[in-house]
């Protein structure tokens, strides 16, 4: 009798622990994974457009002219239980061209590239393929070898507008200085998409530098141990004078994010590196951006397509009314100008660009929040709206 209790005792712990083994197995399966990434680049290489294509809304405000981001914008996708949260940074600029090309009076579009990076799991270097020079920014190096120890990825953009596919393999080669995850680039023919795969061993710092001499090495750790907005811009710009790649790249993709083309390989990549973790935005969040903010910004991107760059980059946006009017969302925003005749400017002959300039900003904000809403512009100027000449 005493047996036989036993074998049933000792088959129910065997069932049980099946099921708790099953149990585990799916809990693992389902945990939840996210990665925080960084974008960062020169300004115009296309780091905002990018950001929207991986996360498929058109979060960050993109326009044809430099500098329309200003502030870091964060990015949110969630989908195959894994969120990742791009924080899409402005171009790296340097104090002068902030004060005198943005009329910005303030630090912060220098300071926040780097404040992505402070709780970034993977840095994204977003270059343009059809760019001049065949080097990583200057700005941009130094915030890589501030930040060594995040892995980092190579994106190289445009490739739509690139004649020969195959000049991007040499421009690879120098980027990467022949190197990506820590292996030498073997050059073969391949499709757009993705060339290396993640390494787990990373070199803290570019061998490049071992060839440098004491002077320079000196001058290195320097700049390395403060901010980059408290170096100068010519500091770094001399500084990486000879030096035209990082070596520490885990990856690079060729992409180009007007048309897709090689996007879907980068999102899966970064879902690749995502890893277990509580997910820090609701699943249904695509940004932590108010609406108020996005629809500023909105403004400011159809100014910039629309108004010479050295009158839109000292217009100031403000709304004004922010309404529910039933179904309907109303939202005036004022534009106010110094002069009148800026503001005549902005309105365009017969009224046309302000009409062009209402039609993106309703276009933008009806796509991203997928609701009735009419959103008014108004030209200022001295309290009184300017109105079109008849």
């Amino acid at each position: 009798m005493h047996l036989k209790a036993l074998r049933c005792l000792v088959k129910s712990l065997r069932s049980n622990n099946v099921v708790m083994v099953a149990c585990s197995e799916r809990l693992c399966s389902t945990a939840t994974r996210g990665l925080d990434v960084a974008v960062i680049g020169a300004p115009n290489v296309g780091k905002s457009l990018l950001t929207n294509q991986l996360v498929r809304a058109a979060v960050s405000s993109v326009s044809s002219k430099m500098d329309t981001t200003v502030q870091n914008v964060n990015a949110i996708l969630t989908e195959d239980n894994v969120q990742l949260i791009l924080v899409d940074s402005p171009g790296t600029v340097g104090q002068r061209h902030a004060r005198e090309a943005m009329a910005l009076n303030h630090n912060k579009v220098l300071t926040e590239p780097e404040k992505a990076l402070q709780r970034a799991e993977h840095i994204l270097v977003v270059q343009d393929a059809t760019a001049t020079g065949d080097y990583i920014h200057h700005r941009v190096l130094h915030l890589l070898h501030r930040y060594s120890h995040i892995p980092s990825s190579l994106v190289i953009n445009k490739v739509d507008m690139v004649p020969r596919r195959s000049d991007l393999l040499e421009l690879t080669r120098i980027l990467t200085n022949g190197h990506v995850a820590g292996a030498p680039i073997i050059v073969v023919e391949k499709a757009i998409g993705r060339l290396g795969v993640l390494s787990k061993m990373l070199a803290l710092h570019d061998d490049s530098i071992k060839l440098q001499d004491h002077k320079w090495q000196h001058r290195f750790r320097c700049a390395i141990a403060k901010p980059s907005y408290r170096v100068g811009y010519g500091e770094t710009k001399q500084l990486f004078s000879n030096i035209r790649g990082w070596s520490n790249f885990s990856a690079v993709f060729f992409a180009s994010a007007l048309t897709g083309e090689g996007v879907e390989a980068l999102r899966q990549h970064l879902k690749d590196l995502s890893m277990e973790k509580v997910w820090q935005q609701d699943e249904m969040a695509i940004t932590t951006k108010s609406p108020q903010q996005i629809c500023l910004d909105s403004v400011r991107a159809a100014l910039l397509n629309t108004v010479p760059s050295n009158v839109a980059y000292c217009l100031r946006p403000k709304i004004c009314e922010w309404v529910e009017d039933g179904d309907v969302l109303k939202i005036v925003v004022e534009i106010l100008c110094e002069k009148e005749r800026i503001g005549r400017l902005v309105l365009g002959k017969g009224g046309q660009r302000i009409t062009e300039i209402g039609r993106r900003v309703n276009d933008h904000m009806h796509n991203l929040f997928t609701r009735q809403l009419f959103v008014r512009v108004l030209i200022k100027h001295k309290g009184q709206i300017v109105n079109v000449l008849k």
